[in-house]
């Protein structure tokens, strides 16, 4: 059961003291236990303070705007997507210019695919680790290298700032992790929550090079819109006449104020975004110009033309 008391610290904060003590003057120490300030807590043993870890039940709620800065290191956000809700928590990051890393890790399975409204798909090749996003022009020296990063320092976003943990992590970029080109916009991350539980995510921004700055929102999960399609076919060219037989959903990454099916938006079979359409053409009517056909790469419109 928690207890809420005062307690001293031989430091300004949790994440940096060595010990939790009774009384001011530093002469008591407190039981043995866990212990927490709303962001982290630390188990003490013996009377000695042990690694820092994240506030289990201390999550951000989704929903928000969470923007981030400062130096190296990586950003942490434990958001927190409710125990009621299903559906597809669909998250918005923008790494600006210098280059940032995202990665998502819900239910243990790690999301580090971006699609992004100026050119699309941005995903690492290897399944866990960062994707690393933002402009060819402020590259530190990344692409085409392997990075080692053996010290990055941890920030644990509590609400309104990140603050140190304490903690540190070693993070090797290879070159399949970096995807950099023009500067990106704010790129979509679709994460699936077909069950109401569990509710919390893990959010990591990277920041590879001396200073950072970005900005996130994370949507609370919601049932995709739906959109009438054909049919997958093998070939774009297909008749304007073709039923609409099928109910598809799409994530929306194009920037216009519109309710339409556009370039580099995720189309899937299911309304919390668990499974992207196989690659193929599709007919819609759900466009800007009515009746236009989808050409659908790894989960993403990656072209609309004209049926015949």
């Amino acid at each position: 059961m928690a207890i809420n008391s005062p307690f001293f610290l031989d430091a300004v904060d949790l994440a940096t003291a060595t010990a939790v003590y009774l009384d001011l003057s530093l002469t008591n120490i407190a039981p043995d236990g866990f212990y927490g300030d709303g962001t982290i807590t630390r188990e003490q043993s013996s009377g000695i303070l042990l690694t820092a870890e994240a506030c289990a039940t201390c999550g951000t709620s989704c929903g928000s705007p969470i923007s981030g800065s400062g130096g190296q290191g990586i950003y942490q956000v434990n958001l927190d997507t409710g125990t009621i809700d299903t559906g597809a928590i669909v998250i918005r990051f923008d790494p600006q210019s210098v280059p940032d890393g995202f990665r998502a890790t819900y239910d243990g399975v790690v999301y580090n695919k971006l699609s992004s409204p100026v050119d699309g798909l941005h995903e690492s090749t290897n399944p866990t680790h960062f994707t690393v996003v933002g402009n060819t022009g402020s590259d530190c020296g990344l692409a085409g290298n392997t990075t080692n990063l053996p010290s990055l320092t941890e920030y644990l976003y509590n609400g309104t700032s990140f603050v140190a943990t304490g903690n540190t992590q070693s993070v090797t970029l290879l070159p399949g992790d970096i995807s950099l080109g023009t500067s990106p916009g704010f790129c979509v991350i679709v994460i699936p929550k077909p069950t109401s539980t569990p509710n919390n995510v893990l959010l990591e921004m990277l920041g590879p090079c001396l200073g950072t700055a970005w900005d996130l929102t994370a949507a609370c999960p919601v049932a995709l819109p739906s959109f009438s399609s054909s049919i997958e076919y093998e070939s774009s060219s297909i008749f304007c006449s073709e039923p609409l037989t099928e109910t598809y959903y799409f994530a929306k990454v194009h920037t216009a104020a519109d309710t339409f099916v556009g370039l580099y938006d995720y189309v899937f079979s299911d309304a919390n975004g668990e499974f992207p359409l196989v690659n193929g053409f599709y007919l819609t009517n759900n466009v800007a110009v009515p009746n236009q056909v989808l050409t659908v790469q790894n989960g993403i419109v990656v072209a609309i033309t004209n049926c015949i």
